[in-house]
């Protein structure tokens, strides 16, 4: 349930609605609901004040409102029900942070999950698929193909492919990847993504519950472990060095060889993920 009054004060200070400014007035409300519902006066399928109850305790016209409404509706912050009133939407945060599996960021977040298996199996690699891995072509690779669930909500398409000699068994994998994977010493360290915009087509669109066209936020990441490979490197040769001479000088003497260990990054793995773009946002956090 919406505090009114707590509400209606932090819309009013962050708006700053009776301030000179050159921004037009819906604006400025749509920014002030925008933060309140980030600050959480507003909780995720509440409903906002009616349009004629927000206009007479702001002391502006119902347009300015509904012009407001329409923007963070546009921006999928909120939803209309018709007959029913606008009510805050419900969206997935993804944010860039330590690498983490889908099941883990949503559990993070306190969303239930589920995955309908689409495809587990094993086969040759595609050229996309050699490229981005950097195998050969005749290397094989393991695929997960499945439909993310949240909320009881089909959210993601999501295309996984890793090599062979990482995942021998695709089978092996029933809930999250990355827990496998660092079970088995094999998490990745780092990840390349690469996100856009993106229109369903009429499989991935049925599968995600949505009419074909709809857009959605692609996702593209390569995911790299780093492991150690042992090599050995002539050492000093005893004496050598020390300013002394003996009879012996100019000999052949042994050397001590040094193993060294040098830190090597391997691609591990290939996703290509479709994300509805009503559920799912992707927030970009930097230091300045």
């Amino acid at each position: 349930m919406v505090e009114l009054d707590c509400f209606i004060e932090h819309v009013r200070q962050v708006a700053d609605l009776e301030a000179p400014s050159a921004t037009p007035l819906y604006l400025r409300l749509q920014r002030g609901i925008e933060k309140a519902i980030e600050a959480g006066l507003v909780a995720v399928n509440d409903a906002l004040p009616a349009e004629r109850e927000l206009a007479l305790a702001l002391g502006i016209s119902r347009v300015t409102v509904r012009n407001a409404v329409r923007v963070l509706v546009d921006k999928s912050i909120l939803v209309q029900r018709h007959g029913a009133g606008t009510f805050v939407a419900s969206r997935l945060a993804l944010r860039p942070r330590q690498i983490a599996g889908f099941t883990e960021d949503m559990q993070i977040k306190g969303h239930p999950t589920a995955a309908l298996w689409l495809e587990r199996s094993s086969g040759p690699p595609t050229p996309e698929e050699c490229e981005a891995l950097q195998i050969m072509p005749d290397s094989p690779v393991s695929r997960l193909f499945r439909l993310r669930m949240v909320d009881e909500k089909p959210v993601c398409l999501e295309h996984t492919v890793l090599p062979h000699s990482v995942l021998p068994d695709p089978t092996a994998i029933e809930t999250s990847l990355y827990s496998w994977l660092e079970d088995h010493h094999q998490r990745p360290t780092r990840c390349v993504q690469t996100l856009s915009a993106r229109l369903l087509d009429m499989s991935h669109a049925h599968l995600l519950g949505v009419p074909t066209g709809s857009a959605c936020l692609y996702v593209e990441r390569r995911s790299f472990i780093r492991q150690g490979n042992a090599h050995s490197e002539a050492g000093v040769r005893s004496g050598a060095g020390t300013g002394s001479h003996s009879a012996h000088d100019g000999a052949d003497k042994p050397t001590r060889r040094i193993s060294l260990i040098r830190q090597e990054e391997h691609p591990i793995e290939f996703v290509r993920a479709y994300f509805r773009g009503d559920l799912y946002e992707f927030v970009s956090e930097s230091k300045i």
